[in-house]
């Protein structure tokens, strides 16, 4: 079986200085991949290739089995992968529900007229509330709510979208210890119901607990990629 997401010898320069150098790695569909790395390692640069943020110089991507050239977030999403970035994308001054469809909102027909379909919204933003834990209205606009609460609900807005692959940057930098454990249990749940996840942190207990393979980057290469087993942090921290 094929991975889910491939790279392959895949390079990005920027101003002459080398920000990813011929990395090739795969996950696949039902696992959970570590990243770790320094500041400065290629880690974003990498994220940001998936992402369509910036296009490679060189090397390839495929995935689902198909080329893969994103060539913008836009059309990354709308593959089928779901970012959770550290800085949030939500807008602030508009509801739970809203930025839970803000890319596209189910409507109903009433004669001429396509209308938006709120009974839908509602139900559907409840039942992706729940899935992280939150008990929370989904017409709270997103200022009222804590910035561990704002985390959780951009998670939720990935499982809306029923992404095959969830990237997540950092995400507990904003959680308290009880959301963090919500949050760790809500990814293996993931994992085995067969999503691809791939966690990006400098908190490497928590990586080596999560992760089913651990890959280090370092001065924009990959420079080890191994089951978590194989590693135990202090050769974690060695490779970096």
């Amino acid at each position: 079986m094929s991975a889910l997401l491939s790279i392959e010898h895949i390079s990005k320069t920027f101003y002459g200085i080398a920000a990813v150098r011929d990395v090739s790695i795969s996950v696949d569909s039902g696992q959970i991949l570590g990243l770790i790395g320094q500041n400065g390692a290629g880690k974003s640069t990498l994220m940001n290739l998936i992402g369509g943020v910036v296009q490679p110089d060189s090397g390839r991507m495929f995935f689902k089995g198909q080329p893969y050239q994103p060539r913008n977030p836009a059309a990354a999403y709308h593959a089928g992968i779901a970012f959770i970035h550290q800085e949030l994308n939500l807008f602030t001054n508009l509801t739970i529900a809203e930025n839970m469809f803000i890319e596209r909102f189910p409507t109903r027909r009433l004669g001429p007229f396509q209308l938006v379909n709120r009974g839908t919204v509602m139900a559907r933003t409840q039942e992706m509330l729940a899935e992280v834990g939150l008990d929370l209205s989904p017409n709270l606009t997103i200022d009222r709510i804590s910035p561990g609460e704002r985390q959780l609900v951009e998670i939720a807005k990935a499982l809306h979208l029923d992404a095959p692959l969830i990237i997540l940057d950092e995400p507990t930098t904003s959680l308290t210890t009880r959301e963090t454990d919500r949050l760790f249990a809500l990814m293996r749940r993931l994992r085995d119901q067969g999503k691809a996840l791939i966690y990006i942190s400098h908190i490497l207990n928590d990586v080596k607990d999560l992760s089913d393979s651990i890959a280090v980057m370092r001065d924009g290469q990959l420079v080890a990629h191994a089951p978590a087993d194989d590693l135990d942090v202090s050769q974690m921290i060695a490779l970096m």
